[in-house]
């Protein structure tokens, strides 16, 4: 499993950091709208939808990011981004190691709300994306440090768990994430964030600023990947898909990304720094 994983991220890698950097914005909005339709295409096959009901799915979705980008206020999708993430965050430690209450289980589980919460957090992480992607020339090195800090995330909190893990950080929802883990996660972080300040990345904000806001975003990140797991703990499936060798599908991959992104080009909007 880890050499697959290890393989695919060697094939993968190389282009996201090209795409990320070379590609003009209408190419990198097509390239994230794939990515997001993969994604949510994957979460709305774990409700059992059926095909015809994902392709109207898929194309709704287009149609509001269309319209997201002709008519709606950045300041708004970007707070919006922002409080659910942090609402999200906070049912996630409310019942990490509870179940979730009837009411909440029956939101789940239910296919609506499948659809409607999977289509938010699309359009919520492409068009945070492509927002901070635009900034002048900065765009394109930010949204690279975002994936790079979930990257190490994933990183640490997968070898940091494998190693001294012996408290579980939310038994109700992913057993075999620990709060040692997540210590590792956080202290990959916070090294990278420190030599990204260093490079000149963090535009006019102060160190500690530079590593809250990073930090803050790791956080968030795990909470993606959590919510994530809320979800196919509720369907009982283990990966949203096979795409990926060693990985899962593309929600497993991105997932962490979907609440990172929007989380953190929020955060670099509130700064007034860009």
């Amino acid at each position: 499993m880890l050499k697959q994983r290890l393989l695919t991220a060697a094939v993968l890698i190389p282009i996201v950091i090209l795409a990320i950097l070379l590609l003009p914005s209408v190419g990198f909005i097509a390239l994230l709208a794939v990515i997001a339709l993969m994604a949510m295409w994957e979460w709305l096959s774990m409700a059992a939808m059926k095909p015809l009901t994902k392709v109207l799915s898929s194309v709704s979705f287009l149609a509001v990011l269309v319209v997201l980008f002709t008519m709606a206020d950045i300041q708004n999708v970007l707070l919006t981004g922002l409080v659910f993430w942090l609402l999200t965050s906070l049912i996630i430690v409310l019942f990490a190691h509870r179940p979730l209450p009837g009411f909440l289980a029956r939101c789940f589980h239910n296919k609506l709300f499948t659809y409607l919460l999977s289509m938010l957090v699309a359009l919520l992480f492409v068009y945070s994306a492509v927002w901070l992607h635009g900034l002048a020339n900065d765009g394109p090195v930010l949204v690279l440090y975002v994936l790079v800090s979930v990257w190490l995330a994933d990183t640490g909190g997968y070898f940091a768990g494998k190693r001294w893990g012996k408290h579980a950080l939310a038994t109700a929802i992913s057993p075999n994430k620990t709060l040692e883990g997540l210590a590792g996660a956080m202290i990959l972080v916070a090294v990278w964030s420190v030599i990204a300040y260093l490079m000149g990345i963090a535009a006019n904000l102060s160190l500690i600023a530079w590593i809250g806001i990073s930090l803050v975003t790791g956080l968030i990140s795990v909470s993606g990947d959590l919510f994530e797991s809320l979800f196919k703990r509720s369907y009982q499936i283990k990966d949203s898909g096979h795409l990926l060798p060693g990985h899962g599908g593309m929600l497993d991959r991105v997932d962490s990304l979907l609440a990172a992104v929007p989380f953190f080009a929020a955060l670099m909007w509130l700064t007034g720094q860009f």
